[in-house]
């Protein structure tokens, strides 16, 4: 297994993906669920969503968190939340399709198990990924241009953020 470390750094902002369990199209259909459990950690963590894209099967996200030993607890809420919000059937019938050894884990099935992150370092670093993020539903064949993605922060706020992207990040 590879040595993976996440960096841990007060002020400074995370491009998150996280991906559904074999990239089962459900975000969307069950959007109301995944706002609420947004929601829910927001009562917990104290932190920002500077920008968001959510797909069928993932969602990408930049979060500057108020204390970054944090995020990774944020992230867990989410989907924790997600997870328990779902229909009772819908879970037993996800934890079905899981291996046996995820299975005696308790994985639910919903959620892959790990999360990509990137510290976002820099201006370059953060228009690098909100690029990436609104460009996303676009190669996905989802829209013809990022404004037409509903489920995306652009044009609400992020796209200004892409042009003059100042909060969110320390030059290391």
């Amino acid at each position: 297994m590879a040595d993976y470390r996440r960096v841990f750094q007060d002020g400074y902002s995370y491009f998150i993906t996280m991906v559904t369990y074999r990239r089962t199209p459900l975000l969307i259909a069950h959007i109301d669920l995944l706002r609420k459990s947004f929601a829910l950690s927001k009562q917990t963590y104290d932190y920002r969503i500077d920008a968001i894209v959510i797909l069928p099967d993932h969602l990408h996200m930049i979060i500057t968190p108020q204390n970054a030993m944090m995020y990774p607890k944020i992230i867990s809420h989410i989907k924790r939340s997600f997870v328990y919000g779902m229909n009772s059937d819908y879970r037993q019938e996800a934890r079905m399709t899981l291996s046996p050894s995820s299975y005696r884990r308790q994985r639910s099935g919903i959620w892959q198990k790990r999360y990509y992150e990137h510290t976002i370092r820099n201006e370059k670093d953060m228009v690098e990924k909100l690029q990436y993020m609104y460009h996303n539903p676009v190669k996905h064949g989802y829209v013809d241009a990022p404004d037409g993605w509903v489920y995306s922060s652009f044009g609400r706020g992020g796209a200004v953020r892409a042009q003059h992207p100042t909060v969110g990040y320390r030059h290391l």
